[in-house]
């Protein structure tokens, strides 16, 4: 998976759709047919809560909105402070560094996950 992926999580989930739909071409018995019909129904759904999220402008920034405050800790750290040798970042205590952490977690590691628990 790219890792710039979730910039536009629909072309992965069109891109696995068209995957989906090859294996169901592809079935030799009827378990391989429902499998695939199942997985088509899945992606098909995420699908459409994204369409329906980009049709309001409110929820179509949620996500980038909440990623925004992590991505720029992280630029300013490893850019700013430590590539660029520019500054220094004061520990900014517990909560930020559990948020600064877990955004990464979420948008990274979950799809892996994801595909693991779905076999």
């Amino acid at each position: 998976m790219n890792v710039l992926a979730w910039l536009n999580p629909l072309k992965v989930i069109t891109a696995e759709l068209g995957k989906a739909y090859e294996a169901k071409l592809k079935a030799t018995n009827n378990a391989e047919k429902i499998a695939a019909e199942v997985q088509i129904s899945t992606l098909e759904a995420r699908r459409d809560v994204l369409l329906k999220e980009q049709g309001n402008w409110l929820t179509r920034w949620i996500r980038p909105a909440l990623a925004a405050p992590a991505v720029i800790f992280w630029w300013k750290i490893v850019v700013w402070d430590t590539v660029l040798g520019l500054g220094t970042t004061p520990d900014p205590g517990e909560y930020v560094m559990w948020f600064a952490l877990t955004v990464p977690n979420v948008y990274f590691l979950m799809r892996p996950i994801e595909r693991a628990f779905r076999r």
